[in-house]
């Protein structure tokens, strides 16, 4: 009886360990055998009624432990997934397109990091460019951004992005000015003869200004090669010139009510896979 009662043990461990594993997101594990890996599924049976073919939805399966010591991860995000990306070209180089008319050119440069995900720094020349203010602004502004792509509402099986660069995204940035200006000072007045006097000066002042800006914007791949990206942005900021917005880069109000602007037009390539 004895021998009997230690083979039936046996044979339970011996099933026990042959069972495949499998572990859900929320920690639950199913000991099953797995019978197939579908695209929105995994189908399986328990070993005491291998007739009754059970099915759990992809998303909701971490991994599964096969008996075999084989461990699949379930991918449920196919966004996340690189290969679909492995032909596209993950940097770009822009300009923006219209920042000459206010009086500086600024280069950006953008790298992706993984899907969804990527960083991107600008460098602006002020005064090269057009001078509508009359100032002969003289200097240099930096930027720098980490974009995140966004991802749909709600996701259908293998859905990706069409290129790994483009869509809508949100951009935490920070830009750092400094620059040169002519500033006028008018002094005039009339004395007790009623003459008219007018001593204006004008005299070359520094600025510096720091803005920390959150941006919301879209981009567009063309063809793998040619991009638009459009975007606009609301923060804080510190460094301005009385009551004129400088627009180099970014615009920082008075100090009294210290917000910056952004936004822009930018246009560029996209290169290396």
């Amino acid at each position: 009886m004895k021998n009997l009662i230690v083979f039936l043990l046996i044979l339970l461990s011996l099933n026990a360990i042959s069972q495949d594993r499998i572990i859900k997101k929320n920690s639950e594990i199913i000991n099953c055998k797995v019978t197939e890996i579908a695209a929105d599924e995994v189908k399986y049976y328990y070993s005491d009624n291998p007739k009754l073919i059970f099915g759990i939805d992809n998303a909701l399966v971490e991994k599964i432990e096969f008996s075999t010591g084989e461990v699949i991860e379930i991918e449920s995000n196919s966004f996340k997934n690189s290969e679909y990306y492995f032909n596209q070209s993950k940097h770009a180089l822009k300009i923006n397109f219209l920042s000459p008319l206010v009086g500086s050119t600024e280069i950006i440069y953008e790298q992706n990091i993984k899907p969804g995900k990527s960083w991107e720094t600008a460098l602006g020349i002020i005064g090269l460019g057009f001078d509508p203010q009359d100032i002969n602004p003289k200097g240099v502004y930096g930027k720098f951004a980490y974009k995140f792509i966004r991802n749909p509402d709600f996701y259908s099986t293998k859905m990706h992005y069409s290129h790994i660069l483009k869509g809508a995204y949100f951009a935490p940035e920070i830009a750092v000015r400094y620059m040169a200006f002519d500033s006028n000072n008018y002094d005039y007045y009339y004395d007790s003869n009623g003459n008219y006097h007018n001593n204006n000066t004008e005299d070359r002042k520094e600025l510096f200004s720091l803005a920390l800006m959150l941006k919301l914007g879209k981009q567009w791949i063309f063809d793998d090669s040619f991009l638009l990206d459009i975007y606009g942005g609301v923060g804080y900021g510190i460094g301005a010139h009385d009551y004129e917005g400088m627009p180099y880069g970014f615009i920082v109000a008075p100090d009294e009510f210290p917000i910056a602007f952004t936004g822009g037009i930018r246009v560029g390539w996209v290169f290396g896979k």
